[in-house]
């Protein structure tokens, strides 16, 4: 047995140790970059984003489908957009008498107040057609 006055011989820790064992009170300066902090009350767990909140496992399949998705409502909107456009110059013209046969006030007055609509419409799907390319 060895006496109180004797330094005692120390094992050097494995690195499976390390990973196995209860941990000591010595710390190793290595291990703090081989696990991760634990959390307490100054140091609670990270929270993590998913990819998609409303459907966080629907991996990479799902995301390829979500981008062919995106990227069909940017064209349909897109044309519904120009479709819009095309309309409100037609109505424009009819607002300013020039369409044959539709020159009286009534027709007119009908004319302007659709290119007004059509103009909102216009801008509604431009709108909308912007978020999906920005979603691809």
């Amino acid at each position: 047995m060895a006496s109180l006055n004797e330094p005692r011989l120390r094992r050097k820790p494995s690195i499976l140790s390390l990973f196995t064992s209860a941990p000591s009170r010595r710390t190793h300066h290595f291990s703090s970059y081989l696990l991760p902090p634990l959390p307490s009350a100054t140091n609670p767990l990270p929270t993590m984003s998913a990819p998609n909140a409303n459907n966080p496992n629907e991996g990479l399949v799902g995301q390829a489908v979500n981008s062919v998705k995106n990227a069909a409502n940017y064209v349909s909107e897109t044309i519904q957009g120009q479709s819009a456009e095309a309309q409100k110059e037609a109505d424009k013209q009819k607002a300013k008498g020039n369409v044959p046969g539709q020159d009286s006030l009534t027709d007119r007055a009908s004319g302007a107040a659709s290119a007004v609509s059509n103009k909102l419409s216009q801008e509604k799907h431009e709108g909308s057609a912007e978020a999906n390319k920005h979603s691809i």
